[in-house]
């Protein structure tokens, strides 16, 4: 047999075989190849190094497994508390100590009205040096680069509602609650006005009013076994708080289900719920869970919001029901809460500053990362409390507020959700509040979380879920908005 085989038919077989015939690389050129991967891996590792953000996949996971724990158990209290550590430690540890971080905040004054701020520093070894890189010969600053989480047109917003209504006092903290990262800060105080108007979003001086009604909502579910169609009883006005409402059997009630008592913030209901089917002690719980009576870790110093302790059964009223001057909490706290419900009970550490990149080193001394702060309530509870706010904005106090967001089709994709409150203070004159969300349930990069409070004296010039519901608006249209395509030239 013949085995010969012309030359195109082996360049053919070898072809069909082993594909098209294979590129090498002349020798001359590998030199160049070998240059060319190097100058891309310093490229990649310059611009995409630790200033451009760590892995979130980790942390997501580490969340994931603190809300698929639901019970009350030891063992899954140890999951919890394991997998709070593992979010943690799920992106690598900053390379500045927070303690430095806070310093550098307050004594360069880094403000919250720029996303990104240029400030010079001692350079190592100086007296005030806040990142250590050895001695330095010729001494000098160091130049920093801070960029911060704030989105700068929330700012501006917020300031020219102020500007355009203006309230006496008034302040917003707009937070993503599904990381911690705080988007806007804002403050202001009317012309010839007694308090000074600056940092109001960090400052405990307004009665938190029937917003606590929230913290009540919450251990009635999770401890007095309520959800959003529980019958409670009723008796009287919805906003006033007497005696004959607090007895233990009315004569004459009306039903009225928990959501309508929230939507509507029914003083008697929520005091009576404190009065008999839970107690003040579990309230108080409740309200330390998610952060009243402890310090908010920030870069800034925040204000702690404070519960007062009631002794006598009408107090204990007057506490659950918000209806008291006594407790207080800050935009800030607001914020949080209802990033709390809206993120699953989960709060994170709020945060300001991103990334703090040197121009001496050109390196990336401090990348901030996401944190747990603490656990407000189970999974279920924050669905039924979502649940509760969204009646608010869908038919409760908020309605009128909110009727664009809900008829709009361009917002369909979203939940909105909150709680307003309100109550005469001397020297603020009526204080009026609004905390609660925004959140696409498919995307956890659409979520927003805000607390607003104004406060008025004779003549009521816009309500703080107004201001709330165009933040909110703003926000959405932000993070929506397809980019336009680059001009061409």
């Amino acid at each position: 047999m013949n085995d010969y085989v012309s030359p195109p038919k082996r360049r053919g077989a070898t072809k069909g075989a082993l594909g098209p015939r294979s590129f090498k690389i002349p020798e001359k050129g590998r030199i160049r190849v070998v240059l060319a991967a190097v100058v891309l891996t310093i490229l990649i590792v310059k611009f995409a190094g630790p200033c451009g953000g760590g892995k979130k996949t980790k942390a997501v996971a580490a969340v994931d497994t603190i809300n698929a724990v639901d019970t009350n158990k030891a063992a899954d209290k140890a999951k919890r508390v394991n997998a709070n550590k593992a979010v943690k430690k799920a992106v690598p540890d900053n390379k500045t100590a927070f303690v430095d971080l806070r310093r550098l905040v307050k004594e360069y004054d880094i403000g919250v009205t720029a996303s990104r701020q240029q400030i010079a520093v001692p350079a190592s070894g100086a007296e005030k040096g806040f990142f250590n890189r050895g001695k330095d010969k010729d001494g000098g600053t160091d130049t920093l680069y801070v960029s911060l989480s704030v989105d700068t047109t929330l700012y501006k917003y917020a300031m020219s509602m102020f500007r355009q209504y203006k309230p006496r006092y008034a302040a917003v903290a707009a937070v993503d609650p599904s990381t911690g990262r705080v988007l806007a800060l804002a403050s202001y105080a009317g012309e010839g006005e007694a308090m000074d108007g600056k940092e109001l979003y960090l400052r405990n001086r307004f009665p938190a009013a029937s917003v606590f009604k929230t913290i009540v909502a919450a251990a009635a579910i999770e401890r007095g076994g309520m959800h959003g169609k529980t019958v409670l009883e009723h008796f009287g006005r919805n906003h006033t708080l007497y005696t004959a409402q607090l007895r233990k059997d009315l004569k004459v009630s009306r039903e009225i289900t928990l959501e309508d008592a929230y939507a509507y913030s029914v003083n008697p209901v929520f005091a009576r719920i404190a009065l008999f089917k839970i107690n003040k002690d579990i309230v108080a719980e409740y309200g330390r869970r998610f952060g009243f009576n402890e310090t908010i870790p920030f870069e800034y110093d925040v204000d702690i919001s404070e519960m007062f302790a009631p002794d006598t059964g009408f107090s204990v009223a007057e506490f659950a029901s918000g209806f008291n001057r006594k407790t207080t909490i800050t935009p800030l706290m607001g914020a949080l809460l209802a990033g709390a419900i809206c993120e699953n009970g989960v709060i994170f550490d709020p945060t300001v500053v991103d990334t703090v990149r040197s121009l001496r080193g050109d390196s990336c001394v401090y990348v901030r990362k996401t944190n747990v702060w603490r656990r407000a309530v189970k999974e279920r509870t924050a669905a039924e409390l979502r649940g509760l706010m969204t009646k608010v904005t869908h038919y409760g106090t908020a309605r009128n507020t909110f009727r664009r967001l809900r008829e709009s089709p361009r917002y369909n994709a979203f939940e909105f959700g909150g709680k307003t409150g309100s109550v005469n203070q001397v020297g603020l004159g009526r204080v009026d509040w609004f905390v609660g969300f925004a959140r696409n349930p498919n995307n956890k990069s659409q979520r927003i979380a805000v607390g607003v409070v104004t406060t008025h004296g004779d003549y009521w010039t816009v309500h703080s879920s107004y201001i709330a519901a165009e933040l909110i608006k703003k926000y959405i249209s932000n993070v929506t908005s397809t980019p336009k395509p680059a001009a061409n030239r």
